[in-house]
């Protein structure tokens, strides 16, 4: 139950300062650090995200791992599936 809560606040904080869920995937920490109530366990979580997804070598399971960050974001922290 924390970490829904945690992811539900991550994708809350991004959306108020403009960005789409997806975009978590690709934002800067430069970017990351003039969000506005952003803090650095956040901007911790999505650097480590972006680490592991430009890690994984196979493409498949980097579409899934991709796949079911976007339903998160969609649904609430609920991942499908």
């Amino acid at each position: 139950m924390k970490r829904e809560r945690y992811e539900r606040r991550l994708f809350r904080v991004f959306a108020q300062a403009g960005y789409s869920p997806s975009r978590i995937l690709t934002v800067t920490p430069e970017q990351m650090v003039e969000i506005p109530n952003i803090t650095v366990p956040n901007i911790r979580t999505v650097l480590f995200l972006q680490k592991k997804l430009s890690g994984e070598r196979d493409a498949i399971r980097r579409a899934l791992m991709i796949e079911e960050f976007l339903r998160m974001a969609d649904f609430g922290g609920k991942p499908h599936g």
